[in-house]
């Protein structure tokens, strides 16, 4: 896997119409509204091919969280779906990107062999003071070489 994927990944999501004004960074979110935290949750083996020569090539998955800071005071329920909205807005944003291949890439594969989506948003708690979080799951499916 690219060693530098959070990073690349960080850079990436910081171009999304969706985030503008949203302070990304690796680790957790907030409590400040308009942050975002990103960070990996582990890489899973989907398939293992060997060649006629024994070069492995493996199918993996790498997960990871983004968790969003973002206003909403209490009871304002057009806040609520301006924030719902961007999250819907960026799930859409991230499968456009990952479609034209202008993701990052994971793998030692063929870019168009890669994919990157965002799943699973939702709202995960309301604070009194007026922030909310919320969180969803970026999967990158791809196709790694690993070197002897």
């Amino acid at each position: 896997m690219n060693e530098n994927a959070l990073a690349e990944l960080l850079a990436f999501l910081s171009g999304a119409p969706a985030l503008a004004g949203v302070a990304l960074r690796a680790e957790d979110a907030g409590p400040a509204p308009d942050t975002g935290g990103l960070w990996p949750r582990g890489v899973r083996v989907l398939q293992r091919r060997e060649d006629v020569a024994g070069g492995v090539t493996l199918r993996c998955r790498a997960e990871f969280l983004l968790r969003l800071c973002l206003p909403l005071p209490p009871g304002d329920g057009v806040q609520a779906a301006r924030n719902a909205g961007r999250l819907l807005a960026l799930q859409a944003w991230v499968a456009a990107e990952s479609a034209a291949c202008r993701a990052p890439v994971f793998g030692t594969g063929l870019p168009q062999s890669e994919s990157l989506r965002a799943e699973d948003g939702r709202l995960e708690r309301a604070d009194t003071g007026g922030t909310a979080r919320y969180s969803l799951t970026l999967r990158a499916e791809y196709e790694w070489t690993p070197q002897p």
